[in-house]
């Protein structure tokens, strides 16, 4: 049986392994086909497009230089649909020279260690080539150059043009113009904005961009990889004939992640046919080029490798969610009210915006969600081609843990409030109201002034403004009631009655009881008692005679829960 290949991304490695591998290499004709001189293929991370460079690279590299030969390369791709296309074959089988960078290990806390970290990757791949210095083709101070970059010598803004250069010698030894493979462009800039040094290394990358792709005449194809397309000061403007295949393109839709079939066909491989449904419901959803559904390969991976067979969230603890959680900083009053649409399993209907702009990220939560589109945190499906308008929801249950995670850092990792939480449900539940009472004031001494307190304490009577925080107090109270386990599910604002209680907390068993909460919030200047905005809360309950109709569901017994909160005060009446 073929071993499972976690963490392998040297396609060479892997298949001399005989390691189990889905068949992607129709990705190569597709691009060697297509007359666009510059592709940008954005993904989300961990979906193979590391994988799939290798690949690449060792189709089409001249292994003249290189410590294998031919044949063994042509054992490698045996059986693969690529060498059934005879006519791509005799055409670009190992016939060019390659150069491949990847920029996944570019980030830094700080821009002198990113950019010795650029530098280090650019002169790696001149020491690949360092057989050029043996050749009589390059002049000497040619020589004295490369050896400058390969050394790491030279001034940063040398390296912008160090690709250029390089292309141009091994034209002329090869006497055969360039493929290169670029792969995961934009981590340096991701950890750049992360770590406050932008602006320095955006400079650098589209000085280097602009050399390598637009400037390079022995360039004959680019193949370029990242999260999302960064369209800042014209990083990729000017380019002839370049294109970008973003999530919802049509341009290579089924060779980053595993469709259906393939799916199939490894649980078929791995006698795991029962667990189809399991993993459909964890690692599915994703939707590629508007009607291709993938599964996250990465996950699905590890799945398969687990002995116990359990679904978990793999891909949660494969990379950085930093700018996850900074998206939803930018305005949390609108991102709880978010996080409670996805977290229902509703959508959300915005503009997908293809082109990314860093800053918009942090500034307009409308945007932030194009960026969480393209970095595999939710799935967009197509709801007005004219406007490109489209629905966005959380594609598959390990995403969705993902979400709830980001709720456990707000309240439990930064502010160290766990155990508060969980006693404070216990409380609920066992209706010890005066424990509740407490337990809820103390979290909001601890979080109130991390999630929105120039909001919450505002002194203002603009209807505006107190619209703003009872949503606050609404989204605090609907994320703490997210911590309830699978015996409740939450409805928030629906009808029953005469009117839409705030939240209702249903059992699952009809012989349990139901929990109806209502709330009301007063300024911190108002000379209106939190007690007495706690007993307004439970009045409306029974004036809109909520319990009535949530007894219509089944539900015999129902505690009513009447919420005031002022400032960091909270009072609760029953």
């Amino acid at each position: 049986m073929k071993k499972i290949p976690i963490g392998i991304d040297d396609f060479k490695e892997l298949r001399e392994k005989d390691a189990y591998f889905v068949d992607k290499s129709l990705l190569i004709s597709e691009l060697l086909e297509s007359i666009t001189k510059v592709t940008l293929i954005t993904r989300p991370r961990r979906f193979g497009k590391s994988l799939n460079f290798s690949m690449l690279k060792y189709f089409l590299q001249n292994p003249k230089n290189s410590d294998y030969c031919q044949a063994e390369i042509s054992k490698c791709f045996n059986g693969l649909r690529i060498m059934d296309n005879t006519e791509i074959r005799d055409e670009h089988f190992c016939k060019y020279p390659v150069i491949e960078l990847s920029f996944k290990k570019v980030k830094a806390s700080n821009w002198d260690f990113a950019a010795a970290a650029f530098k280090e990757e650019i002169a790696s791949e001149y020491l690949r080539h360092s057989y050029l210095l043996q050749s009589d083709l390059l002049m000497d101070f040619q020589k004295e150059e490369f050896s400058k970059i390969m050394t790491k010598k030279a001034d940063i803004f040398d390296f912008t043009s160090a690709i250029r250069n390089l292309s141009s010698y091994l034209k002329k030894y090869y006497q055969q113009k360039v493929i290169v493979l670029i792969d995961e462009y934009d981590t340096p800039l991701h950890y750049a904005k992360l770590n406050d040094y932008y602006t320095e290394m955006l400079d650098i990358m589209r000085a280097f961009m602009v050399d390598t792709m637009k400037d390079n005449p022995e360039l004959e194809k680019a193949l370029i990889t990242g999260i999302m397309k960064i369209s800042q000061e014209s990083m990729f403007s000017g380019f002839n004939n370049a294109i970008t295949a973003d999530l919802s393109d049509s341009l290579a839709k089924d060779k980053f992640g595993f469709t259906e079939t393939e799916v199939r066909e490894l649980l078929n491989y791995y006698s795991l046919e029962s667990q189809e449904n399991t993993v459909r419901e964890w690692y599915n959803g994703y939707l590629f080029g508007r009607d291709t559904i993938i599964y996250n390969p990465w996950s699905m991976l590890n799945f398969l490798a687990d002995s116990n067979h359990q679904p978990q969230s793999y891909w949660i603890n494969s990379g950085d969610n930093s700018l996850l959680r900074r998206c939803f900083k930018l305005d949390q009053l609108k991102s709880k009210s978010y996080l409670e649409t996805l977290l229902k399993d509703d959508f959300l209907t915005e503009k997908l915006e293809k082109n990314i702009i860093y800053e918009d990220i942090f500034n307009n939560v409308d945007k932030a969600l194009s960026f969480l589109l393209h970095s595999g945190y939710l799935k967009a499906e197509l709801k007005d081609s004219k406007d490109n308008y489209y629905n966005f929801s959380i594609p598959n249950k390990e995403i969705k843990e993902i979400y709830k995670n980001i709720l456990d850092n707000w309240f439990a990792q930064e502010n160290k409030s766990a155990a508060l939480i969980q006693n404070l449900i216990k409380s609920l539940l066992a209706e010890d109201f005066e424990s509740f009472e407490v337990l809820l004031e103390d979290l909001l001494m601890a979080n109130i002034s991390y999630y929105d307190s120039s909001s919450v304490l505002k002194i203002s009577s603009r209807g505006e403004e107190r619209e703003k925080q009872e949503n606050f107090f609404h989204g605090l109270m609907l994320g703490l009631m997210l911590y309830l386990d699978d015996n409740y599910y939450i409805l928030s604002n629906q009808e029953f009655g005469q009117g839409r209680p705030d939240l209702v907390i249903m059992p699952e068993d009809k012989d349990s009881k139901a929990y109806v909460l209502e709330f009301k919030n007063e300024y911190s200047n108002s000379k209106v008692s939190v007690q007495k905005a706690a007993a307004e809360a439970l009045k409306q309950i029974k004036e809109k005679e909520y319990p009535a109709g949530i007894k219509k569901t089944g539900v015999k017994r129902i505690v009513e829960i009447g919420l005031g909160f002022k400032g960091k005060k909270c009072s609760v009446r029953y």
